[in-house]
């Protein structure tokens, strides 16, 4: 099957006009025809009717079952595309959320180093959320994130992912050593009511958490800020303009920002996991790398 031939189908679908698609690819008219013609031989089903009278195309119930799998199909051609490309390349893509990164893996860079692994080990940053996305499309191979004890993600295995946890730690909540709460030794979120927060964006777990404790304690969040740069947010928050909730296990080197714990009874928790495509192939360098990381943060992964 030519692949080509699906993303012809994909888009014939939502145009219902042979000449528009033709136009959009650059190719002829009859290079569409020829296409679909070559799925139905596939298939042995027709998947578009053509209603002359009404000069419109109808979709057939196996082409409707077609487009509804097609999308999977092309996702996965992508991804093994991209996952060849970089077996052939032996390089590694590893992906790490930012406050993984700089709580855990920064711990056993100097060994990876000492082994000579680590230059085969192509780092890719970016939030939990936005490396499980790009775990799920093939763009890295494997990644170290964070995700919440309230989501199904922690489960060990996924329909697409495995997921091996690591770690756990509760979420403090970070300010200025010249703001009032500075003095605290605990908060709860409800006393937080009119302060100015400065938060990761979606593509981390942790907005999801200050939504989750400001629905639970029915306060209106009053975001001045989101960003994607941990050191920004910090540098943000040592200047007064707001304060941030992240894990407690996030590295605080900065001297003019305090870390308070979370008093509330019932809130959310970090989870860290090693996570990795299921039908993703791994050579056996890659395995010993990935199964040596696991190992080094206290943790076990059989890779198959």
């Amino acid at each position: 099957m030519n692949i080509q031939d699906i993303q012809y189908f994909r888009k014939l679908y939502i145009l219902k006009n042979f000449s528009k698609v033709a136009k959009f690819y650059n190719v002829s008219q009859p290079a569409i025809s020829n296409s679909i013609k070559r799925l139905e031989i596939l298939f042995d089903a027709k998947l578009m009717l053509r209603e002359s009278s009404r000069k419109e195309l109808i979709i057939t119930p196996a082409g409707e079952q077609l487009f509804r799998h097609s999308i999977t199909i092309i996702n996965e051609f992508e991804a093994a595309k991209k996952e060849i490309i970089r077996l052939t390349a032996k390089n590694f893509s590893l992906g790490l959320a930012s406050v993984i990164e700089n709580t855990y893996f920064y711990k056993i860079a100097e060994k990876l180093n000492n082994r000579g692994l680590l230059n085969h080990i192509k780092i890719y940053e970016s939030g939990s959320n936005s490396l499980k996305r790009s775990l799920k499309n093939g763009k890295i191979d494997a990644a170290l994130i964070g995700s919440l004890n309230t989501e199904e993600f922690t489960e060990t295995t996924q329909n697409d992912l495995i997921v091996q946890n690591f770690a756990v730690s509760s979420f403090h909540i970070f300010v200025s050593k010249k703001h009032p709460l500075a003095q605290k030794k605990g908060v709860h979120f409800s006393e937080l009511k009119g302060e100015n927060f400065i938060l990761l964006n979606q593509n981390f777990v942790h907005l999801k958490v200050a939504q989750i404790l400001s629905k639970a304690n029915k306060l209106q969040l009053h975001e001045v800020l989101e960003t994607n740069n941990v050191s920004f947010l910090m540098n943000m928050v040592s200047q007064n303009i707001g304060i941030t909730i992240l894990s407690e296990a996030a590295q605080n080197n900065y001297p003019d920002i305090v870390s308070i714990p979370l008093m509330d009874e019932v809130q959310p928790q970090l989870i860290a996991s090693i996570a990795y495509r299921r039908n993703h192939y791994f050579t056996n360098e890659q395995k010993k790398l990935l199964e040596f990381i696991a190992n080094e943060l206290g943790t076990e992964i059989v890779i198959q």
